[in-house]
């Protein structure tokens, strides 16, 4: 005969010591770091820690940019089989709680109806769901906390031991992992999306237009119209100094004027000049170039080339 969900909440006993350790190590063996999506790891690490811990409730809970609340990234309910997420936690209503968060030790409560730490709960949270007994541990993220792993019992109750707080932390750390990971995933997908955007926003003009680096003249970009203009493919230019597009006797005279430009030293705003195409034939254009400093220090400069 199959279980209900009381009959299973009923039951719940924790695990050993040894059967921790185990679980944790299959945790952290797992090959869905690379393969999952967040949500997906996230499921996976509620699921499996609420199973192998022996409790009912498994969550994790990210602390919004203003830090005055906690929202739920993904709960798993052992008995039922079901994840959620989406509730919140305001630190306005529960001081003591964001409190203990913030002082970075692990919150382990043995009894939530006679503990100070969750007394903020007590007449709402806590007999709604019928916790028991709470293990919260603080997700820091380079120094700085970021959120909470939370184990929760209900119905019955035993005393967390120090192997599932060890446990608990563990869990934390893996789910620092996988957020981490998720933050350098989103930036690269950012700065694909950015540079996409920009190569659409230089294809659709009419000028020829060259991103080089403004400190070594190499040139990182081209848009179309520049590779119609010198008679070379991107790759041909990817690589090459901008000055080098030039006609001989122009290039060290074009290359010290877009460093003035660059710097804001001239007052000329256009600049003539003939490019050098692929087949030999001369071309008469007018150069401008801005330049921008970025975050790491680097310097972009952007060339138009308009054929005169």
């Amino acid at each position: 005969m199959m279980e209900n969900s009381s009959d299973l909440v009923a039951g719940t006993a924790l695990m050993s010591a040894d059967d921790l350790q185990q679980g944790i190590a299959s945790l952290s063996r797992g090959a869905y770091f690379r393969e999952a999506s967040l949500d997906m790891m996230l499921s996976i690490l509620t699921e499996s820690a609420a199973t192998t811990c022996g409790v009912e409730r498994a969550s994790i809970w990210a602390l919004t940019d203003d830090q005055r609340e906690l929202r739920c990234l993904e709960l798993f309910e052992r008995s039922a089989g079901k994840h959620s997420s989406g509730n919140t936690i305001d630190a306005i209503g529960h001081p003591a709680y964001f409190r203990a968060l913030r002082e970075g030790s692990c919150i382990a409560v043995d009894d939530v109806y006679v503990h100070p730490l969750t007394a903020e709960f007590v007449s709402y949270y806590l007999p709604r769901h019928r916790i028991t007994a709470l293990l919260a541990t603080p997700i820091h993220i380079r120094g700085e906390l970021q959120g909470v792993f939370c184990l929760e019992q209900v119905g019955t109750r035993q005393p967390w031991a120090s192997a599932h707080r060890l446990f608990a932390q563990a869990v934390a750390n893996l789910v620092a992992m996988a957020l981490v990971e998720y933050e350098a995933e989103e930036a690269k997908r950012q700065a694909l999306v950015a540079r996409e955007q920009l190569r659409a926003v230089i294809n659709a003009s009419q000028d020829a237009m060259l991103l080089a680096d403004g400190h070594s003249g190499e040139i990182l970009d081209v848009n179309r119209q520049a590779e119609a203009l010198t008679g070379r493919t991107r790759e041909e230019l990817l690589g090459r100094h901008y000055g080098s597009l030039y006609a001989a006797e122009q290039q060290k005279t074009v290359a010290g004027e877009v460093l003035r430009m660059l710097a804001g030293r001239t007052g000329a705003s256009l600049l003539a000049a003939e490019v050098q195409r692929s087949d030999g034939r001369k071309i008469p254009v007018s150069v401008s170039a801005k330049g921008t400093e970025l975050s790491d220090g680097r310097c972009l400069a952007l060339s138009v080339l308009r054929a005169a």
